[in-house]
């Protein structure tokens, strides 16, 4: 076991393009900046600076890693049970490393999908070969590299300089959980940032240019006009004292005095050529575009209304949320379940409470499935955080009126089958 461990702790010998392909430095270079038309240097932190990029990751971070997420098995009558005493439950739905409990494991992941397009943790293991820790890598510590022949996929994870790892070094595909957003070569998901660089750096670029604006009193300036001839450096010395003294959303509202029959002529932007709110708009939705997130969910409810907001968030749920946990849970399957288990063991996040919609809706909503049998009281009742009744309650209940297809007009209803 430890000759084998010591080997895919290896470091990577990488001598030429033919003996292996780093993916990794192509998307992470040193600066993880990205340069824009609008000659704004795009990167995850200046991104986040925009407060719907910040909006759009917390809520679908956030909302993700509210999702309880269970280990079932599946027996040979297709039913299935949470397996609360097998270990692997209690690691991903409670405590998956030292530094991260469920909650701040998945908010760490989405929060790297988001931005970079890519999760790696590092799994540690027992001498077993059981999961005992699933550490969060920063992105910019991964170097991924595939063999010649296309068959090996191996990492290579550098210290950080902020968190120690407990590995460095090579890591083999089976020990590393990556999780990747949209691809193109399957490899690396692509970064939504680095795609999306221009329309955030020109977001970024209107941020600025109200800021300026909005220092410089919402003004585009003025011209202070001198009856007389003035040398430059009197020029320059007025035009200093002039800014200090009433430039400035902080100095609005002041009086001027001129002197030496001095007069201002002020080029103020009329109130209708101020468009900022109407930019500042669409740019809220261009940005909600790329996270597929509905603008309400950000606080911008111009379009909202109540009869759209459910629609909205059902879209979001099935849109948004469901590819998410998707990829999730396909990797943790894949790379944490024992291949004696995968098919009959799996992990699931449960998205009823997304679903629910208001107390009309659910309760018509229980009522089908009651009145179907689809549902006993008691589950019911689980759904609504309500503690189980017992007895009659466990059971599935159906109308006695009703009867096969098959059976129709032959008087036989479904209690004397």
């Amino acid at each position: 076991m430890a000759n084998i461990l010591d080997f895919f702790r290896r470091k990577p010998k990488v001598k030429s393009n033919q003996e292996a392909r780093n993916y990794g430095s192509a998307l992470y270079g040193n600066t993880g900046f990205y340069g824009t038309v609008s000659n704004q240097a795009v990167s995850k932190e200046t991104s986040l600076r925009l407060s719907t990029v910040w909006s759009c990751v917390k809520v679908i971070s956030e909302t993700i890693a509210s999702l309880p997420i269970s280990l079932y098995e599946k027996d040979s009558n297709n039913k299935r049970y949470v397996l609360f005493d097998n270990p692997l439950h209690s690691l991903v739905g409670e405590q998956p490393s030292s530094l991260y409990n469920s909650f701040g494991f998945f908010e760490r992941a989405l929060i790297d999908l988001c931005l970079d397009g890519n999760f790696f943790a590092y799994i540690e293991r027992n001498n077993g070969g059981l999961p005992t820790q699933i550490i969060p890598i920063q992105c910019n510590d991964v170097k991924v590299y595939v063999s010649p022949d296309g068959r090996e996929v191996y990492y290579n994870i550098e210290q950080s300089a902020s968190i120690p790892y407990p590995i460095t070094g090579r890591v083999g595909s089976e020990n590393m959980l990556h999780i990747k957003g949209l691809s193109t070569d399957g490899l690396m998901g692509k970064s939504p940032i680095q795609s999306a660089a221009e329309s955030l750096g020109i977001s970024l670029a209107i941020e600025q240019f109200a800021g300026s604006f909005f220092k410089n009193g919402a003004s585009v300036g003025g011209i202070l006009k001198h009856p007389g001839t003035l040398k430059p450096e009197t020029a320059k010395r007025l035009r200093a004292s002039w800014n200090q003294t009433y430039s400035g959303s902080i100095n609005a509202g002041k009086t001027a005095i001129l002197e030496e029959g001095m007069e201002f002529m002020s080029r103020q932007i009329p109130n209708n050529q101020a468009q900022f709110l109407e930019t500042r708009q669409y740019q809220i939705s261009d940005i909600c575009r790329i996270f597929r997130v509905p603008n309400h969910l950000v606080n911008d409810l111009s379009n909202a209304t109540y009869s759209n907001i459910e629609a909205q968030q059902i879209d979001f749920v099935v849109h948004t949320i469901t590819p998410w946990i998707k990829r999730i849970e396909i990797a943790l399957n894949h790379k944490l379940i024992p291949i004696k288990d995968r098919g009959k063991n799996y992990f699931k996040f449960n998205l009823t409470a997304l679903l629910r919609g208001d107390s009309k809706s659910r309760a018509d909503y229980y009522r089908t499935l009651l009145n179907i049998g689809v549902l006993s009281p008691d589950e019911v009742r689980a759904f609504e955080d309500l503690n189980s009744m017992g007895g009659p309650s466990e059971s599935v209940y159906m109308q006695s009126n009703m009867m096969p297809l098959d059976k129709l007009g032959e008087g036989t209803s479904r209690q004397d089958l």
